[in-house]
């Protein structure tokens, strides 16, 4: 009984000590709101000019929109907020964005759904320190479907003399699309690695027809970033698994191969639902800092395994960035030894300037 009370006593004071550095931590990050901030406060929105109430951009059916364009200035974009009003049921997936940051495009074409973390299907609540959904009530009705809702987004986004946003509607209508991006000019000290987002499509991905997985050649790819130094803070995987075509998809591993190491990696993993931080399979909706499912859907058809389904997974490595100096491959198994012949999609979020790696 008394080496009970003893451990219990001493886990209660380990308890006391994290609560008191976490007040410190807050507490800390609370003084930031009273120092000196160097920089000019600005923000690009759809207001309209003239005091009216329709404060958007109706952007027809293949038309494009300029949301920002800086030039000439450094800074860095802290927050973006946007909203759609669309008939197209598809629109999560038809409206693209794209983004170019001192004359490289780092953003290429990638649908708005993905971009903001909830993917193609539906508008789904989301809460992370850096994607945040809030699905709408419409009329205040909730909505069947698609659905619309709010998209909020907090990676900073870095620039030295240039940055542009641009919205490509790809939906079969005129879409209202409100907007803010707030963002804040400054000078930097060094060249900043500026963000990116990697989008990737196979849909279906091919089976390999091997026993075992010996390098990354047959991989599902998030990320091939070759003459890049930089950081890898996160990784948005869509599967859609149907019982008609073969492969578990939640037993591939993650593999990330830095600077062109030699195999095997020395980030390894041990299974698709390990990575996205689950384990024993996806199964329910889940949201925690740094991992967890933002889409889960089941009962595609009347035949479906206790694996399939469409479901949208997030890992962000807030925490655990993946730091690499000439180059980065980040890729994963499509099911154990690629067996899979699913639907993939991903979206691979990294900081990254052009190093040269000429001999």
């Amino acid at each position: 009984m008394k080496k009970t009370f003893a451990l219990i006593s001493a886990l209660l004071i380990v308890l006391h000590v994290l609560s008191s550095m976490t007040l410190a931590q807050d507490s800390s990050d609370l003084d930031g709101l009273w120092k000196p901030i160097r920089g000019r406060r600005c923000r690009a929105s759809s207001y309209q000019r003239d005091g009216e109430n329709h404060d958007y951009l109706s952007i027809a059916s293949g038309a494009k929109a300029e949301f920002l364009y800086v030039e000439g200035r450094s800074g860095c974009i802290q927050r973006i907020w946007m909203t759609i009003a669309a008939d197209d049921p598809a629109y999560l997936q038809k409206v693209r964005i794209t983004m170019a940051f001192d004359g490289e495009v780092t953003v290429d074409s990638v649908p708005i759904g993905f971009f903001m973390g909830t993917g193609p299907w539906r508008v789904n609540d989301l809460t992370t320190p850096v994607l945040n959904v809030m699905r709408s009530r419409q009329g205040n009705r909730d909505q069947e479907g698609v659905g619309a809702g709010s998209f909020n987004m907090c990676w900073p986004m870095p620039f030295e003399n240039e940055a542009k946003i641009e919205v490509f509607n790809g939906s079969q209508s005129a879409i209202k699309q409100f907007f803010h991006i707030d963002y804040v000019e400054c000078r930097h000290d060094a060249a900043p690695l500026l963000f990116h987002a990697t989008y990737n499509v196979k849909s279906p991905t091919t089976p390999a027809n091997r026993p075992r997985t010996t390098d990354v050649d047959s991989n599902y790819v998030f990320l091939s970033a070759e003459g890049y130094r930089g950081r890898y803070v996160g990784t948005l995987l869509c599967v859609e698994s149907h019982p008609d075509r073969g492969g578990k998809w939640y037993e591939g591993d993650d593999m990330f191969v830095i600077d062109s190491e030699p195999w095997p990696p020395r980030l390894h993993g041990t299974g698709t639902e390990d990575y996205f931080g689950m384990a024993w399979g996806c199964h329910r909706p889940y949201q925690a800092f740094d991992h967890g499912v933002s889409h889960y859907e089941r009962n595609l058809t009347d035949h479906d395994r206790f694996f399939d389904g469409r479901f949208v997974l997030y890992r962000w490595h807030l925490v655990d960035p993946v730091v690499f100096e000439k180059s980065l491959h980040a890729s994963i198994e499509a099911g154990h030894a690629n067996e899979c012949e699913q639907h993939y999609e991903s979206l691979a979020f990294w900081y990254g300037q052009r190093v040269d790696v000429s001999p």
